[in-house]
């Protein structure tokens, strides 16, 4: 008797593992392979994707300004939320914590460039400019260039929102006094 009592429940046990002992394993979410961005629709200031530039896994974004509307630098700021993507120099020849370039727009001249960006934590800030204010030039152009990269473990799915921190987004008019500006952008999702 004391044999069948140990041989029945290690014979249920056996069953169960065998079947899989009634449990579904958790499914892995995929890993993401590339950044997704769509410019957005409206607004004077856009936050755009340059196609050129980017890859997969690096996400070149600039700042253009409308065509009526002329200057002499841009300070931008963006706070970057969810876990899909981080700042990254905009080129990767760049010395490290670069994390701007200049734009089509601006002319910097000889000698040290008016161009410097800062990443504290999830925030950005970057400043480009002319030496003087002499020569606006009109802002329906790349006034500079920002960019993501796609994080090592990001998941399908997961995205990344970049938000302008408007306060603290300027233009460099020609009088020299400076001007707020409304930058749109759009979320950045992970495929």
């Amino acid at each position: 008797m004391k044999l069948r009592q140990l041989f029945l429940p290690t014979l249920i046990l056996g069953a169960l593992l065998a079947c899989g002992g009634g449990s579904t394993p958790e499914p892995v979410p995929a890993g993401a392979t590339k950044l997704v961005y769509s410019d957005p629709a409206t607004g004077t200031y856009q936050l755009r994707q340059n196609a050129g530039l980017s890859t997969p896994t690096h996400l070149v974004l600039e700042v253009w300004g409308p065509a009526a509307t002329s200057g002499c630098g841009v300070t931008v700021a963006f706070n970057l939320g969810g876990s899909a993507a981080a700042w990254s120099n905009v080129k990767a020849t760049d010395p490290a914590g670069t994390y701007v370039a200049n734009g089509s727009a601006f002319d910097l001249g000889t000698g040290l460039a008016i161009l410097k960006a800062k990443v504290s934590g999830n925030n950005l800030v970057a400043t480009v400019a002319e030496k003087g204010t002499g020569s606006p030039k009109t802002l329906n152009r790349a006034l500079l260039q920002v960019a993501l990269d796609l994080k090592p473990g990001a998941t399908v799915g997961a995205s990344t929102t970049v938000t302008p921190d408007l306060p603290n987004c300027k233009l460099l008019q020609a009088d020299g006094s400076l001007a707020s500006i409304q930058v749109s952008a759009s979320s950045v999702a992970a495929q």
